[in-house]
């Protein structure tokens, strides 16, 4: 297969890490090529309609701690995709304006991103990559990086780059139950919105509407804790969602008027993995990148994105 005149890349997943990477080859004068399996792009910066109220249902914040991430987030700030929602333990909270997919909106206008395209297979053919999806479409590029959770990363690639799906094998992530609910009133959760219960099933209460996201009396995301998802994943939704309404009745003050349960399989990564990226050659080019990586927050993502593109470049 020839290669083009312009160096390729397909990007498989389009959150935080994909996107970003995406942004560093492109500025490198790379082509690339995004595919996700999603409706929106985003992973877990990710925002739900609920009747008429719009609610973060997985990251709420980040915080920017690497220099590199605060002058990107300056950035964004200026251009009105993030302000700061509050302080804590000495780090402002950002929030996207108009919720977390906001803006992994705004960081993908760039870019030719293809979501409902679920990878099914990859192979490496004369030094370059294939993807090959469910709906049988093929996607060719010079170098491939992969930023599905771990788990999924380490199935597509199983058999082309052994030494790295090995590695992503090991990572395991925590799930978690979102529970979405719309109330009558205000809710009970302190401002500016968002209250970690001392212990039991609630990992976090946030509500949208205090912290802008959304209009009305309240729109509350509650997170469970990876203990109570693991216990409970085969428990029929109906009963999840009763378990969880009784949690968070100290925090809601007014009679629930929705509810929408959604679950995350590959929720938190380990927090204590910092490698960065992983990359082989031993076919041809491929990075994987992630939350896994970098540090367990949207700013790992970002860095572990920025990183693997970097490595990406460097292999040309």
């Amino acid at each position: 297969m020839r290669k083009s005149l312009n160096k390729t890349c397909l990007i498989v997943g389009a959150g935080m890490a994909g996107l970003t990477a995406a942004a560093e080859l492109s500025a490198c004068g790379w082509e690339v090529t995004i595919l996700d399996k999603g409706r929106s792009v985003g992973g877990r910066l990710a925002t739900r309609r609920l009747g008429s109220s719009r609610l973060d249902h997985g990251a709420q914040f980040f915080t920017t701690r690497s220099e590199e991430f605060i002058r990107a987030v300056a950035g964004w700030e200026m251009a009105g995709w993030v302000e700061p929602w509050y302080s804590d333990e000495g780090h402002i909270r950002y929030k996207g304006v108009g919720g977390m997919n906001a803006l992994a909106k705004h960081l993908a206008s760039p870019f030719l991103v293809r979501t409902e395209t679920r990878v099914q297979t990859l192979a490496a053919i004369c030094d370059r990559w294939q993807a090959t999806t469910e709906s049988g479409e093929v996607f060719d590029a010079d170098a491939l990086i992969l930023t599905p959770p771990a788990p999924q990363a380490a199935s597509l690639l199983a058999g082309l780059a052994p030494d790295v799906s090995a590695t992503l094998a090991r990572i395991n992530f925590d799930p978690c139950f979102a529970l979405l609910l719309t109330l009558e009133g205000p809710s009970l959760i302190p401002a500016p919105g968002y209250a970690r219960p001392a212990d039991g099933m609630i990992e976090w209460l946030a509500d949208n509407t205090q912290k802008g996201v959304s209009e009305g009396p309240a729109a509350i995301t509650v997170h469970a804790t990876g203990a109570f998802t693991r216990a409970n994943l085969d428990a029929p939704g109906d009963e999840v969602t009763r378990l969880l309404l009784a949690a968070a009745e100290p925090f809601l003050g007014s009679a629930v008027t929705a509810s929408q349960l959604h679950r995350w399989l590959y929720a938190k990564p380990p927090a204590d993995n910092y490698s960065m990226c992983l990359f082989s050659d031993h076919i041809a080019p491929v990075a994987v990148a992630g939350d896994a990586f970098a540090g367990a927050r949207v700013e790992g993502a970002w860095l572990s994105g920025q990183a693997a593109a970097h490595r990406i470049d460097r292999s040309q």
